[in-house]
């Protein structure tokens, strides 16, 4: 089966980075910026950033292309 071509998955990846807060007092959120616009998307709480990292890395191995056994057998 051959994997859905998801090419918004790769410029996401490839185009915003998620960067926690070093701020004093300001130690649980963490930011999202566009290396594009060279902008702040958004700020979000650093335990989200965890979940987005871990869907980054579900959808890697779900993008990933899935050998096929084969299956056949000899007549």
């Amino acid at each position: 089966m051959a994997s859905a071509f998801a090419p918004h998955a790769s410029i996401a990846a490839s185009r915003y980075l998620i960067v926690p807060c070093e701020a004093e007092g300001h130690t649980d959120l963490a930011i999202i910026w566009d290396r594009l616009e060279e902008q702040v998307v958004d700020v979000i709480t650093a335990a989200a950033a965890r979940y987005v990292e871990e869907d980054a890395l579900w959808d890697e191995y779900h993008a990933a292309p899935q050998p096929m056994a084969d299956f056949r057998m000899a007549a």
